[in-house]
């Protein structure tokens, strides 16, 4: 492993970060990047001088993330492309993402709505894309809680992820489920203004501190519904381990989980009365059980080996 340093500044990193790509590159037979730009960029550029297979694996879509993240859009990524805002928003980008996936000899993605956007805007060929779904941990049983319902978030505090909408919807669940809770996990630039509007809501809104896996898995246990609610969700490990351990997920529409939801247990994430509808039919009895029971019978057979073995499969066939 080799560790490049951020103490200088973001672009002499970069910079070193490119040579010691270049370098890598010519003591190795397969380039394999786990980043569109920072490490796609050079990746891109130096397989192609060396003439080294290069295989990308991308978990995301960073142009349209980085648009919402810093609040310039607030649209879900399919809508974001169909209306051609991609090209308006960031050319120099679109076009450098663009040259890295074109690139690329195989490129290795989490869900399948992925493919059709990189195969629609980008001009990806579909026989270069493989999906490989994230895994699930070892499955459990649910650990029922008792006396409060508590609604479970944990990522990154981003515009994108809708926490905005969450809380403003809560306040009025709140009001009329009093043994309501919601519990929100995480760090991120939008933690402070966060903050401010629980704080508004009472004892029955708590913000925690990024945990570690352990902790969380507690968390998890703990609670009885896990929120994914972000404008749109590719594929979430916090989801697919709330799963695991037995427990109820509401997710935005038109993801790309490894599981296959029923509508539900989904909302749409433009619409405050569409979460909050989701949200209370948790909170019936009747509707909370059945959920427990389908959580219980949704298979989960995408594990940790099996994707270790599809990605050693994708590096084998390259350097054939």
């Amino acid at each position: 492993m080799i560790r490049i340093s951020r103490a200088s500044g973001k672009l002499v990193s970069w910079l070193l970060y490119g040579i010691a790509v270049a370098r890598e590159s010519l003591r190795h037979d397969v380039i394999y990047a786990f980043d569109l730009t920072t490490a796609g960029i050079p990746s891109a550029l130096f397989s192609r001088i060396f003439r080294k297979p290069f295989i990308l694996r991308i978990g995301g879509d960073s142009l349209w993330e980085r648009v919402v993240e810093k609040g310039e859009r607030s649209i879900p990524m399919r809508a974001y492309y169909e209306q051609g805002l991609f090209k308006k928003d960031r050319p120099t980008l679109y076009r450098l993402v663009r040259f890295v996936v074109r690139r690329a000899d195989t490129v290795v993605i989490p869900c399948g709505f992925l493919k059709d956007l990189y195969i629609r805007f980008y001009g990806v060929s579909a026989e270069k894309i493989t999906l490989i779904q994230n895994p699930f941990p070892p499955k459990s049983p649910a650990m029922i809680e008792e006396d409060t319902f508590t609604f479970l978030f944990a990522g990154r505090f981003v515009s994108y992820k809708n926490l905005v909408r969450v809380l403003k919807v809560f306040r009025d669940i709140a009001e009329k489920y009093p043994h309501a809770r919601l519990v929100l996990i995480g760090e991120g630039p939008d933690e402070a203004a966060l903050k401010a509007r629980a704080a508004l809501l009472g004892e029955n809104v708590e913000i925690v501190p990024k945990v570690n896996q352990k902790t969380l898995f507690e968390c998890i246990n703990a609670s009885s519904v896990a929120l994914a609610p972000a404008l749109t969700e590719f594929n979430s490990n916090f989801i697919l381990e709330a799963l695991a351990l037995g427990k109820p997920a509401l997710i935005s529409r038109d993801n790309g989980l490894s599981a296959n939801l029923p509508d539900s247990l989904q909302f749409d994430p433009m619409s405050d009365a569409s979460l909050q509808e989701a949200m209370e039919r948790m909170l019936n009895a009747i509707h909370y059980h059945a959920a427990l029971s389908l959580v219980a019978e949704l298979p989960m057979d995408q594990t940790w080996d099996k994707v270790v073995s599809e990605h050693a499969e994708i590096v084998r066939k390259s350097i054939r």
